[in-house]
């Protein structure tokens, strides 16, 4: 009984041996995977990720964040530090999210692939290849929410502008004016039926058929009235005809008393004031000397120094 007992233990004590010594040799012989180091360039916060937190691609565990630090060229940048399997296939059309597990807030680095650019995304050495980081859900609706309260605090300022004290009398004084306007439209309101009456009674059949009768008449009449306007249009267009032939002449007739009669007529009219002037010496000279009429005119007797001048008196 004890040789057996003795057995079991023993059985079992080679039995944990070996397995302890299995998980040794796993253990020293460490992951003998190989890994490519990437930095992922995020300009959006990174809460809640921190090194050893997952790299997954497109939901796969293939590597590790490595470090988290700020871009020393650029502050804006957060440089992240990833390894992921050698294998993987990284392309310049590869990009990077945040994705966050359940309520605890931690974080985990999403690689994926838009297919853009099929190149392979080679790392020199000791220069990790860059990959961008875009915002994910949380950081569209940041971003979102951040537009939204600005445009929110731009309603309230223009609320608060039209809700002055000097637009609430406005608005008082338009109230109460519509409130005028509208106790003076209610009667026309209750007149509207009277006037629908009449107008179903005008527009009866019998008036109806007037009315139509009517339109038929003119348009008959207006159907006469066409050839009247074109033989108007044609009268209108002799008139301007003739017109145009009365500014010619009325043209030349003026050409010709400017040029020929009015210089005629100023000659007879200077003669005609020579002529009277020698008239009014004639009828002088009858007035002095009527006699002259029978006898001529009356020799005037030399004076002195003249010739024929004898110094006697008659």
């Amino acid at each position: 009984m004890e040789n057996r007992a003795y057995a079991i233990l023993t059985g079992l004590f080679t039995l944990v041996f070996g397995g302890v010594l299995i998980l040794a040799v796993i253990w020293f012989r460490g992951d003998t995977r190989q890994y490519e180091r990437y930095v992922l360039v995020s300009r959006y916060s990174v809460n809640g990720l921190y090194p050893q937190s997952e790299v997954r691609y497109r939901g796969i565990n293939v590597g590790k964040v490595e470090n988290l630090a700020v871009d020393p060229d650029d502050s804006r940048n957060i440089l992240i530090r990833v390894f992921v399997e050698r294998n993987l296939p990284i392309t310049k059309g590869t990009y990077g999210q945040l994705g966050y597990q359940g309520v605890t807030g931690l974080a985990y680095v999403i690689l994926d692939d838009d297919g853009s650019d099929p190149q392979r995304l080679v790392s020199a050495a000791g220069r990790p290849a860059s990959i961008p980081v875009r915002p994910n859900l949380f950081d569209d609706l940041a971003t979102a929410g951040q537009i939204l309260l600005s445009q929110a605090n731009l309603l309230l300022e223009r609320l608060n502008r039209i809700a002055s004290e000097e637009n609430e009398v406005r608005l008082a004084a338009t109230l109460k004016n519509f409130e005028q306007a509208s106790s003076q439209i209610e009667p026309a309101l209750r007149s509207i039926p009277r006037v629908a009456e009449r107008m179903n009674r005008i527009l009866d059949e019998e008036n109806a058929v007037r009315i139509k009768r009517s339109l038929a008449n003119l348009e008959q009449a207006t159907g006469a009235i066409a050839p009247v306007a074109e033989e108007s249009l044609k009268v209108l267009a002799n008139i301007q005809a003739m017109s145009e032939r009365l500014d010619r002449v009325s043209a030349e007739v003026s050409i010709e008393i400017s040029d020929g009669t009015l210089p005629r007529i100023n000659n007879l009219v200077d003669q005609l004031t020579q002529d009277s002037r020698d008239l009014k010496r004639v009828l002088l000279q009858i007035e002095r000397d009527p006699q002259s009429l029978l006898f001529g005119k009356t020799r005037i007797a030399p004076g002195p120094g003249e010739p024929g001048f004898s110094g006697e008196r008659r």
